[in-house]
């Protein structure tokens, strides 16, 4: 059974996937703060975009992601769940 966090998370991941290649461009290594499929701000640290994400969308409701060449989908780990996975 899918929870809605996964399906934010699982959609935030596909939207970041896409915006990919012009984010390498624009804003390496830093960190996206993903919510409803859009980057809401970039931070230089992990820890800094789940405070954020936390402090505007509540828990399970954003996901974060590091703007490298490779995208993983770490699920509920892409910082998603709370501060604890950063």
């Amino acid at each position: 059974m899918m929870h809605a966090t996964d399906t934010e998370i699982d959609r935030n991941f596909e939207a970041f996937r896409s915006m990919l290649p012009d984010l390498l461009q624009t804003k390496p290594g830093k960190y996206a703060l993903m919510h409803a499929q859009r980057v809401v701000d970039f931070f230089d640290c992990s820890m800094s975009a789940v405070v954020a994400g936390l402090q505007q969308f509540g828990e399970g409701h954003y996901s974060v992601q590091q703007v490298t060449e490779q995208a993983d989908n770490l699920g509920f780990y892409s910082y998603a769940g709370g501060a604890g996975q950063a």
